[in-house]
């Protein structure tokens, strides 16, 4: 989206003549540029002298109709401005700041949005820009960085000598988003359709001339249909539309598409820390097949705090497999984990720069800097950012829940948002503990799908953190925020065994005698379904009975909700 002031000037004048000529006549500054920006945004036909209104572009004007246009300013409406606006909408607040730039446009007040803000909102919602490729436009598009903060475009723009008008030109086609300004300023990304449109000019061996794709003309290709336009474009030809037309429909289908955000994966220091032990351990078990990478001897080459924890951690993100070697307990690096040693520690908050404009969405500079500092975001995605989006969108995370995960989910409340900022007082009165960490733990929260943080810093459930948080409240909810971590894969891995041979477990518990920690019979069964050693099976079935997953003599709500969240 790209509106200005002088754009819903032209608008009314059109409502009184088609003449280009008569309205330039009237508003002689940058015409030909606006009238195109008009006619990209879907908002005006241009028919040689002519310009008509659109049906979308009647819609604008009727939306628009009330306002005093002097009492705008130049720019109503951008990337920026939108996702504000959308922002506002979904969560019902925004930073002061936002809120005045929204105020003074007329799209909001103190109530939230107003019928101006509804009204635009919904049309950006219901148009569909055209695609409009200028050899300027597209050579812009190659050579600009793809992902980064404002400056750097900025910077990149003035270097070669471009004007603004390329920049809100890829605005109104929604193949660049700008975020609205955080502390550290404000970010660009350009989005998967920009990728589509690089895609399709590749294909042309000389690119000299203007690719324009309306919405009639989609939906004749769509149908096999032709004409001389389409025809010299070399969008169709005598066997109907060519692989440039399908790559250029592909561009336009995915302009202004929104897609589901993968989740953002992290790794930490000690997480690489241990990796890299066990990568010693294999490689000396292969020489050697005594020594195994067992969690005493991995203790034996790294010093982190809690070695089991990081463990578990590893093996919830795939990253680690525990299998049963020789009866004892030991991990071992999977095709990913060997990868992750390679490219290093990552944070959620740079992954959420990468998933973020991958989808489709606009990251905030905070993200994009982060992204930056820690080498997954440079012109564009480098290989550690493809290798982490490409492990993410792969992996089956399993459960892993901290004390901070516990808390998050038990204080942030279900179908609303709640600001960040209260989010972490909650936790830090509910459990204690300082800010950075508990930042930190709402990011790992994120990462692990429990709640998602969106660029204004409001906070809300996922549909899996409902499920989780309603688990938690049916289990012994205070015991579980007392222990450092409460359910791990193996603690998940055993409940899972019992949920699905529920009637073999129905029948043991029915038999005499008092089952405080485990059953021995308990322990056979199990043996058989997952690669664990006696003692870890007994420990995991004691810690399941005392945080309510499992009664003495059956499976609890709280394990059945659990369970049932990540099938």
């Amino acid at each position: 989206m790209y509106l200005k002031k002088r754009h819903l000037e032209i608008l009314r004048e059109m409502k009184k003549t088609e003449s280009q000529a008569e309205i330039e006549a009237k508003l002689p500054e940058e015409f030909q540029i606006r009238a195109i920006e008009l006619y990209i945004l879907g908002f005006a036909e241009l028919d040689g002298g002519k310009i008509k209104l659109t049906d979308a572009g009647r819609k604008l004007l009727e939306i628009s109709d009330s306002l005093n246009l002097d009492e705008l300013p130049d720019l109503i409406a951008d990337t920026e401005i939108m996702k504000m606006l959308e922002l506002l909408e979904e969560t019902g607040k925004v930073p002061e700041s936002w809120l005045e730039k929204l105020k003074e446009r007329k799209l909001a007040d103190e109530n939230g949005l107003t019928e101006f803000g509804k009204a635009l909102l919904a049309l950006y919602r219901e148009t569909h820009p055209v695609v409009y490729l200028t050899p300027e436009i597209v050579s812009f598009l190659r050579g600009m960085p793809k992902i980064g903060t404002l400056d750097e475009l900025v910077t990149y723009k003035n270097s070669k000598l471009y004007g603004d008008n390329i920049v809100n030109a890829l605005q109104a086609m929604r193949l660049l988003l700008i975020s609205p300004p955080t502390e550290k300023g404000r970010a660009f990304a350009t989005t998967p359709a920009a990728k589509l449109a690089l895609k399709a000019v590749s294909m042309i061996p000389v690119f000299a001339r203007a690719i324009v794709l309306r919405k009639e003309d989609f939906e004749a290709l769509k149908a096999g249909r032709s004409n001389a336009e389409l025809e010299s474009m070399g969008l169709t030809d005598e066997k109907g539309t060519t692989e440039f037309g399908k790559a250029v429909m592909e561009t336009y289908e995915a302009m202004g598409r929104v897609e589901e955000k993968v989740l953002p994966i992290y790794l930490l220091d000690d997480e690489l820390a241990v990796l890299r032990a066990i990568k010693e351990i294999e490689e000396k078990y292969e020489t050697n097949p005594e020594v195994l990478p067992t969690e005493k001897e991995i203790a034996k080459r790294v010093e982190v705090e809690d070695l089991g924890a990081i463990l578990h951690l590893l093996e919830s993100k795939e990253l680690v497999e525990r299998r049963l070697v020789k009866n004892r307990d030991t991990y071992w690096l999977t095709e990913w984990g060997k990868e992750a040693i390679n490219f290093g520690t990552v944070s959620p908050d740079a992954m959420k720069a990468v998933t973020y404009a991958e989808s489709g969405d606009v990251p905030i500079a905070e993200w994009v800097i982060r992204a930056q500092e820690e080498g997954v975001v440079k012109a564009g995605v480098t290989d550690k950012g493809r290798f982490y989006l490409k492990l993410s969108r792969s992996i089956k995370r399993k459960p892993f829940l901290t004390r901070y995960d516990a808390a998050i989910l038990a204080k942030t409340p279900r179908k609303k948002y709640i600001h960040r900022d209260e989010l972490v007082e909650l936790v830090k009165d509910y459990v204690g503990g300082d800010e950075k960490e508990i930042i930190r733990a709402i990011g790992e929260a994120e990462a692990k799908g429990f709640v998602v943080e969106l660029q204004n810093g409001m906070v809300k459930l996922t549909e899996l953190g409902d499920k989780v948080k309603t688990a938690l409240e049916n289990a012994k909810l205070q015991e579980i925020v007392k222990v450092k971590f409460s359910v791990t894969p193996t603690l998940y891995n055993v409940l899972k065994v019992i949920y699905e041979n529920l009637e073999t477990f129905n029948r043991i518990w029915k038999e005499k005698g008092e089952v405080k920690g485990y059953k021995m019979e308990e322990v056979d069964v199990i043996r058989k379904h997952l690669s664990l050693s006696d003692d870890e099976i007994k420990k995991a079935l004691t810690m399941l009975r005392q945080l309510g997953f499992l009664g003495s003599k059956s499976l609890t709500e709280a394990g059945k909700v659990l369970v049932e969240a990540y099938l």
